[in-house]
């Protein structure tokens, strides 16, 4: 990967519509989902930042440094989060992730992080869908996606056309997570009871 340096970036700024609660701050087993994914990224990078307009609710996690939305708007968007992410980071890189994504695969990162050379998006891409939330990107997307956000065009996916993106396949992603439990996510009560049930 050269001389690059990459931040671990999490977004947390979701309302947890569904959920009825902060769904980062649920509970697996005696630490929170946030800390887990948290704790993922600080064993892989040297910086880790959270995105969230409500810092006060995460004082459990340590060595972390807070970013607020750079613009606040009626709907809730991760491409403000991501922009707000990757301006904020003291790197040429971030790797981001949602909050609600506890089964991180630490050597499938190690895997797309080694990959990293000049492009402008590194990114799994599984059954013909983006991952855009488990996804490497350069601070060459600055541009890019502020002018998408200035047009109020809020879908992440929608300035990768005008960028170098590299696509991580499904194949090379199965060989360190075979059942893709790295893209899991957690959006209700029944699917964190059946997480629980699962896997804790």
């Amino acid at each position: 990967m050269g001389n690059k340096s990459i931040t671990g970036v999490v977004l947390a700024g979701g309302s947890s519509s569904r959920m009825g609660q902060n769904k980062a701050l649920l509970k697996l087993d005696s630490d929170t989902m946030i800390e887990r994914v948290v704790d993922s990224l600080q064993s892989l990078f040297g910086e880790t930042i959270v995105v969230t307009n409500n810092e006060e609710e995460y004082s459990m996690l340590n060595n972390v440094r807070f970013v607020r939305d750079f613009k606040n708007l009626e709907v809730k968007s991760s491409l403000v989060g991501l922009y707000s992410g990757l301006i904020s980071a003291n790197s040429d890189y971030i790797f981001v992730v949602a909050c609600d994504m506890p089964l991180l695969n630490i050597p499938l990162i190690e895997f797309m992080k080694d990959k990293i050379k000049n492009q402008d998006i590194l990114i799994p891409n599984i059954k013909g869908y983006y991952e855009p939330l488990h996804a490497f990107y350069s601070k060459s997307c600055l541009n890019s996606m502020k002018n998408q956000l200035d047009q109020k065009d809020y879908k992440i996916l929608n300035f990768f056309s005008k960028l170098n993106v590299e696509i991580i396949d499904e194949a090379s992603i199965r060989q360190f997570d075979p059942h893709l439990n790295s893209f899991l996510n957690i959006n209700n009560y029944e699917e964190y009871m059946e997480f629980k049930n699962k896997y804790i």
